[in-house]
């Protein structure tokens, strides 16, 4: 480099590079949108007739010998039926508990949450108000239980 003199390098990313990596950023945003997406199926199988025979047989064994048995029933709820008719427990109704919850005790919170994320049950994008504050989803009962 000479004494007194600059360089400049410039470096430009080709057109279809650059229109790939803006539509990239796009969509991530919008997946970004999209929020947590909650379970509602089974999350833990419940016990087959045979396990539950199995059980019984061994609680009736330590019955003939004066042990103490144990009732399977009384620790766990009714198991649900699933689709396919699959039996088993699901955390859902847990969970969504807890969210009735936190709108019920701090709903500036829920709705600040919640206008990050498009609105579960029509679609519509973030819900943000003029001033940029959020505004709370209005959904019904079912809707937010996911029926």
């Amino acid at each position: 480099m000479a004494k007194g003199g600059s360089t400049e390098q410039k470096v430009t990313l080709p057109k279809f590079y650059e229109t790939a990596l803006q539509q990239t950023i796009g969509m991530g945003r919008d997946v970004a949108q999209t929020g947590y997406v909650p379970y509602y199926g089974p999350d833990v199988a419940a016990l087959s007739p045979m396990q539950n025979a199995a059980l019984e047989g061994t609680n009736q064994m330590a019955s003939a010998f004066g042990m103490p048995t144990a009732d399977m029933g009384s620790y766990m709820p009714q198991a649900q039926t699933f689709a396919g008719g699959v039996q088993g427990y699901s955390a859902a109704p847990i969970y969504q508990e807890s969210v009735d919850a936190l709108a019920a005790n701090r709903p500036a919170q829920k709705a600040y949450i919640d206008s990050f994320s498009i609105n579960p049950v029509t679609g519509a994008p973030a819900s943000r108000g003029p001033s940029g504050q959020p505004v709370a989803l209005e959904m019904t009962g079912a809707s937010r239980r996911g029926k």
